[in-house]
């Protein structure tokens, strides 16, 4: 690629209004600010309440399951995981049959402030909904799994 060509490039720009990586991360930004500032006194954020419930559910799961369920890789998963075991709201093990598998399992810790967080986030949820209309809202969440769907077929064609 020549510099004329690089200035071309450039000079057509790409239309930001209409990329859909950054719409969706505006839009992540907005939703991650809203549910963090409706649940800060529980000492959670959102993305930490989302890993928790899921443990909590589970019982005990291994963070490869646990980055599956999430949509995480496991590097980020296991950052993340870290900063909540030092808070003790789980515990990290070898399982049972192979020291290198790790399960996560949720402590009385996490269990309460996971309970202290959940009526905070209906009540966020149930703002959101009613601020959009049932309609609305439903439909965004269709789409958004169709969207995810779209984009892992695209990352496994690759």
């Amino acid at each position: 690629m020549n510099g004329k060509n690089i200035k071309t490039i450039l000079e057509q720009g790409m239309p930001t209004d209409s990329c859909t990586c950054s719409e969706l991360r505006r839009a992540a930004r907005a939703v991650t600010l809203l549910y963090d500032n409706a649940f800060k006194s529980s000492g959670l954020l959102s993305t930490q309440l989302g890993v928790l419930h899921v443990i909590y559910k589970s019982g005990s799961i291994r963070i490869s399951h646990l980055a599956k369920e999430l949509g995480m890789d496991r590097t980020t998963l296991t950052r993340n995981l870290s900063v909540l075991e030092r808070k003790d709201f789980i515990k990290i093990s070898s399982g049972n049959k192979d020291n290198r598998t790790r399960i996560v399992t949720i402590t009385s810790k996490g269990r309460s402030t996971v309970a202290k967080a959940i009526p905070l986030w209906n009540q966020v949820q149930g703002k959101v909904k009613q601020q959009m209309g049932e309609t609305l809202w439903n439909e965004l969440m269709d789409n958004l799994s169709q969207f995810v769907k779209v984009a892992d077929q695209l990352n496994e064609s690759k």
